[in-house]
């Protein structure tokens, strides 16, 4: 079972700990905000097309936690994972689907960070079959394209 309890007196800030199971004494517990916040979304495409995997909530960011290309080998095809505002594009992976199936697991640790409104879409070439699962996190960060693209 997950315990809180206020940090200081007098504060809505919290600690999370579960009791020891040798124990059962407090065990505080450290959480990532992929981890604590985080959720995924998945698409599928199965020729030329493009589609939305997940879109940020008006006004925010996301931060890609996680990213899992899996498809099938197709003639002359790729697999493209992307942020989009519709106006300003950031590739992040292009999986080629050649000769290969396009295998691919990454557990980011220090995350993809979006700009403000910007969506993550699959985008396919050819003959393509590909699923992308993308683990992510909503972020109050949400910076301009050109501040977004001045930090990096």
């Amino acid at each position: 079972m997950l315990y809180t309890r206020p940090l200081a007196s007098g504060t809505e800030k919290e600690f999370h700990w579960h009791e020891s199971p040798f124990t059962g004494l407090p065990t505080y517990i450290t959480m990532s905000p992929g981890q604590a916040h985080g959720h995924f979304k998945t698409a599928t495409l199965t020729s030329a097309d493009t589609v939305i995997i997940v879109s940020p909530k008006p006004g925010l960011s996301l931060w890609v936690t996680d990213i899992i290309v899996t498809g099938e080998s197709q003639a002359s095809s790729t697999a493209t994972i992307q942020f989009t505002d519709g106006t300003d594009t950031v590739i992040m992976i292009v999986a080629f689907q050649v000769k290969t199936p396009p295998q691919l697991n990454a557990n980011l640790q220090s995350y993809f960070k979006g700009w403000k409104d910007a969506r993550v879409e699959l985008v396919t070439s050819g003959a393509a079959d590909a699923t992308a699962t993308i683990g992510y996190i909503h972020s109050l960060a949400a910076p301009s394209f050109a501040e977004w693209d001045a930090e990096r």
